[in-house]
């Protein structure tokens, strides 16, 4: 609530101070002193945007050619030095807000009207929509975010799509704590399918983009590999679009019923040369620490381990005494050792990461024909030691007008991406986070770097923990590395046919080649023999589309109507090789195992589909939009392959029926409604298919086939149907000084296509089912304004609010009373769907109370706990919002980005292991008293049964054999290993936080003194992630998840998250 507070006091601050500063004298008044001699147009409108803070938007042929600029003149104004450039007689100079735009009064032959921006913060008519088509601003008649691409750099991240927190409402960004090679889970509008995957469509260039993951963590443990947003270079983006509901969305069909992300990339200039380079140096570091106690040391019931075989099993227990300088403490090797603190502990296995990206882009071209190609090269060293990324990235754009008619589209990405020693995630043996959460505070990690025999080069046994090896050994011994080759393109022809009639057919490809492989060492615990895991993936995806397009004026009516059909083909490979019983030890051949299994898999989809679309603009005032689309998909049965989705958006711009706009700049309504549809993701759902088995080992060379699913197919399977409701208003006040975009939606999706568990007394695990009813529901809001605009000093603020309500209505009867989505088997806690309840909620057991809510306690006076799972909490935040600063004087600006995630709850694995293992902070209480009760009893001779503990931790509660009050004093040790092993509601947390997400201080070198040498040139200091404001749980970051899918809510020995310092260097030539 406090957060909303300030929330609510910095926006009444914001219109107060833009009220007070709307009668600033006019934009184009303001005076400047001008001596500036043969200086090119675009360098002359640059160095006034220095001078005065303001931004130019103009069309490219406006500055194409021109006569150099040279002036001297004192005190003039900024239209009297415009004109001079632009005579009035040719040019319309006009202001929007603090932005100063320029067009020619008649438009020229061919000329684009696309305006080019000399700031990011702008505002653009023009945006990209479905299928890649350009609409107005105004003319929409639903949620449209967009940005520009430098928003993706301006703080750069290894993964592009986490430049995106913060700045999207109604958009969540949830990365994986996995470094550099990592995955982000990424949702628009709250979670829609139950089982599915609820990310949205990646578009780049009007052709969709597979964004599945090679692999992803499990309840069992396993690696992030990564996802399809590899492909994108932020140095080639234009602009980036976002979808969210599903009028905007409906177009693309049910491969966007979670919304879509639409990405342009850059073209060639029109003219002359063009040289970029960009290169951005960061170091990081862990933005995480164990706050852990180090005052008790390794041991058990406060006492030491009394040799080597004890200390084995007590190097992950901090249950001994006090630590103390003139005791000696046995190690694991035999060693006694003083027992103090640690002087390396745990917190330094992390080192210092560092991660340099190194872009050049070309580009060039005429009036006809335009290229932009680029290559950039990104090198990470990860915080986990021996972790390593490099990335080779190379793209090519060609645009021209074959003939006066024709013209031609084409563009090919590459990328090569190599990564070594990937951390290990979840209940992996290898997950270094886990381990370290457990180790005494007594205990030096430069012990722990003797890992191996030093002859015979095995395992040496450290803590009698099959499960959790040596973190040394994890990252020298057990190598895993990947190699991923990734070819993403198209190539598109657009004909005019006549005035106002065109068509475009357009095809796109995108094809990866993933190969990963993991090394389990011999004589490691958990594979003595050694055992090796291949994973060889390829992907094929091609997108082809035929669009007719006619556009007609008639009278006050303009009319756009499209008409296309596309086709998607996608085939996956699978091929995984499992090898145990090394032979010669080290050797990562596959042959050098003494047993293998092969498993092989290909997966074939198919959907065709036709659509259409009427825009109608009457007067500019009011506009009105129809689609329809029909997919046929191959994955479901023939009788119901088909499915067909309509929607309608409508649009009014009633201030055009206003005069007076010195309050109220525009406004604008809008409303939508939309039907889409969901086909079964994964083929051969519909009858039994046989494979072979890789649970089976090669026989004479060969694998044993059998029956490939374990799940009763439906052959009576039918689409899912979202239906999505939307109303909105834009606003803008103060000559645009203001602007308000809000919106309210509604979401309801049903029968969808969902594996239900049965009884393994079938042979079966699960049945296919349509079934689920899922409502989402929320309001979105965009606030954005200019309070302080001077002559040399601006301040930018923007801020964002969203929140989203979900409720599941019904499901079918064998997934009562829960539907598992997610299962932490290692926590007793589980992510479920259940009926009128909200998705994602936590499932567990409570502490075990009475009517009047007192504990109940057993005969150890220990908490009881309930015998059946009941809510937790939730993994879905309340709302999200952020808070953006921008302060600029002359060629000097500050970007401070603040990311706030109020509400929800995470269940960590961490803490609870901490808690169990004694190094919490949390565990200190009751530990001096129950010492000194326990040397009263010995003193006094007594058992612990004739014994009534003087101190120890305090507990409250009635006796669940005789109902009586109880007060007591208990073993801390006791007590904090019944809630680890029983009660995992004391380890569910507020997942709330409040970051500073992005932080950037750019200096823009002054153009006159180097116009000669560079177009534009900026320096920059930057930091990603530097500082937590507020977090409610201890020890992990909040965000924390072990995959992209379903995991959310459920943390497991994560790993820190990454804070960058560093600079960046942007150079036009």
């Amino acid at each position: 609530m406090k957060v909303l507070a300030t929330l609510g006091i910095l926006t009444l601050l914001l219109c107060a101070v833009l009220t007070g500063t709307a009668q600033q004298p006019p934009l184009l008044q303001q005076r400047l002193d001008i001596r500036v001699k043969r200086m090119p147009v675009a360098v002359f409108l640059k160095w006034i945007g220095e001078q005065t803070g303001v931004s130019f938007a103009y069309p490219n042929e406006i500055i194409n050619g021109r006569t150099p600029v040279t002036m001297h003149e004192t005190q003039i104004s900024i239209k009297d030095a415009l004109e001079s450039v632009f005579p009035p007689a040719q040019y319309e100079i006009r202001t929007i807000g603090h932005q100063i735009i320029i067009r020619f009064k008649k438009v020229v032959a061919h000329s684009s009207d696309t305006l080019a921006p000399t700031r990011i913060m702008q505002m653009n008519p023009v945006v990209v929509t479905a299928l890649g088509i350009s609409r107005e601003q105004y003319s929409l008649g639903y949620a449209h975010a967009e940005i520009k691409g430098k928003e993706l750099t301006s703080a750069r991240d290894i993964h592009p799509m986490n430049a995106l927190s913060g700045k999207i409402a109604g958009l969540d960004i949830s990365p994986v704590n996995s470094g550099a090679a990592g995955s982000v889970k990424l949702t628009l509008r709250g979670m829609r399918l139950l089982g599915g995957n609820n990310q949205p469509l990646l578009v780049i260039d009007g052709i969709p983009v597979n964004n599945t993951s090679p692999g992803q963590a499990e309840k069992y443990g396993g690696y992030d590999l990564g996802d399809g947003t590899v492909i994108i270079n932020p140095d080639d983006v234009e602009t980036l679009s976002v979808l969210k509901g599903g009028a905007s969305a409906a177009l693309y069909g049910s491969r966007a019923a979670n919304g879509v992300i639409l990405i342009t990339t850059k073209k060639g200039v029109r003219k002359g040369l063009e040289m970029e380079f960009m290169s951005n140096a960061v170091l990081e570091k862990s933005n995480s620490r164990y706050d852990f106690q180090d005052t008790y040391g390794s041991g058990r019931e406060g006492l030491l381990p009394a040799n080597a075989a004890e200390a084995r099993w007590d190097a992950q227990y901090s249950w001994g005494p006090k630590m103390d300088a003139d005791s000696m403490v046995w190690l694991w090797n035999g060693m006694k050792v003083p027992y103090v603190k640690a002087r390396n502990p745990v917190t330094k296995f992390f080192r210092e990461g560092f991660t340099l990206v190194n872009t050049l882009a070309l580009s060039t071209g005429t009036k006809k024909t335009q290229l932009r190609a680029s290559y950039t090269n990104t090198l990470n060293n990860d915080i986990v030691p021996t972790s390593r990324l490099q990335r080779h990235h190379f793209s090519a754009r060609v645009t021209t007008r074959l003939t006066r008619k024709l013209e031609l589209d084409t563009r090919l990405a590459w990328l090569d991406e190599e990564v070594l020693n990937r951390p290990a995630l979840s209940d992996n043996p290898n997950n270094v986070g886990y381990v370290l959460s457990g180790i005494a505070p007594n205990i030096d990690l430069n012990w722990l770097k003797n890992y191996k025999d030093p002859v015979t080069g095995n395992y040496i046994n450290w803590n009698n923990n099959t499960y959790q090896v040596n973190p040394y050994w994890a990252i020298y011994e057990q190598p895993n590395n990947s190699d991923q080759d990734r070819f993403n393109g198209f190539i598109r022809l657009k004909y005019k046919l006549c005035s106002g009639f065109s068509v475009q057919i357009r095809s796109g490809a995108d094809y990866s080649a993933f190969f990963f492989n993991e090394l389990m060492n011999y004589s490691t615990p958990v594979n003595p023999l050694g055992a090796m895991f291949l994973k060889d993936r390829r992907l094929w995806e091609i997108n082809s589309d035929l669009l007719l397009t006619y556009t007609r004026q008639l009278n006050r009516f303009r009319f756009t109507m499209n008409v296309g059909t596309t086709r998607m083909d996608y085939k996956e490979t699978i091929r995984n090789t499992t090898g145990r019983e090394m032979n010669i030890r080290g050797d990562r051949n596959i042959d050098n195992f003494g047993t293998r299994m092969r498993y092989e898999m290909i997966l074939r989809k198919r959907i065709n589909a036709v659509y259409a679309s009427l825009d109608i603009d009457y007067r500019r005032l009011l506009f009105l939009s129809l689609t329809g689309r029909k997919d046929w998909s191959s994955t479901l049965p023939r009788d119901h392959n088909a499915y067909f989705y309509p929607s309608a958006s409508a649009a009014f711009q009633f201030t055009e029926l206003i005069r007076n706009k010195q309050v109220l700049s525009s406004g604008k309504l809008r409303l939508s409604v939309a039907q889409t549809g969901t086909d079964a993701v994964q083929p051969y759902l519909l009858r039994l298919t046989y494979g072979y088995n890789p649970d089976i080992p090669l026989i004479k060379g060969y694998s044993i086939g059998g029956v490939a699913v374990d799940n009763v197919p439906f052959a009576d399977l039918r689409p899912g149907v979202n239906y999505a409701y939307e109303a909105g208003a834009e606003l803008a006040f103060f000559n645009n000084r203001l602007h308000l975009d809000a919106t309210w939606y509604h979401s309801r999706t049903k029968d969808q296509v969902l594996n239900a568990p049965v009884s393994t007394t079938s042979g079966y695990t699960s049945a296919v089912i349509n079934s689920g009813n899922i409502r989402n529901e929320g309001v979105e809001l965009a606030l954005g304004g200019t309070p302080v605009m001077h002559q040399h000093f601006s301040w930018d603020a923007g801020l964002i609010f969203a929140r989203n309500m979900n409720r599941i209505q019904s499901l079918n009867s064998l997934m009562s009373p829960y539907y598992p989505v997610a299962v932490a088997r290692w926590g007793n806690v589980s992510v479920v769907a259940k009926k009128d309840a909200e998705y994602g909620m936590l499932t567990g057991r409570h502490f075990l109370r009475d009517f009047k809510g007192r504990l109940v306690l057993d005969g150890n006076n220990l908490p009881k706990s309930t015998t059946t799972d009941s809510r937790l909490g939730s993994n879905q935040y309340a709302w999200t919002g952020s808070i953006t600063n921008r302060f600029a004087y002359k060629r000097l600006a500050l970007t401070v980005l603040v990311d706030i995630k109020y509400g929800g709850n995470i269940f960590s694995m961490t803490n609870l292991l901490a808690y169990s293992n004694g190094n919490q902070k949390g565990t200190l209480e009751g530990r001096e008293g129950w010492a000194r009760s326990e040397q009263e009893r010995i003193s006094a001779g007594k058992t612990p049964e004739q014994w009534t503990p003087t101190g120890g931790l305090p507990i409250k509660g009635i006796a669940a054999a005789t109902g009586n009050e109880v007060t007591a004093y208990v073993n801390p040790q006791s007590y904090w290993k019944r809630l680890a092993e029983s009660i995992p509601e004391a380890f569910i947390y507020d997942a709330t936080f409040v970051k500073l997400r992005e932080l950037h201080l750019d200096y823009d070198l002054p153009l006159h003194a180097f116009s000669r040498t560079f177009r534009e040139a900026t320096i920059s200091l930057i930091a990603r992630n530097p500082f937590t404001f507020y977090k409610a749980v201890p020890n992990i970051d909040p965000e924390s998840s072990y995959n992209n899918t379903t995991a959310q809510g459920l943390e497991y020995g994560s790993l820190p998250t990454r804070k960058s310092y560093g600079l960046k260097l942007f150079v036009k030539f």
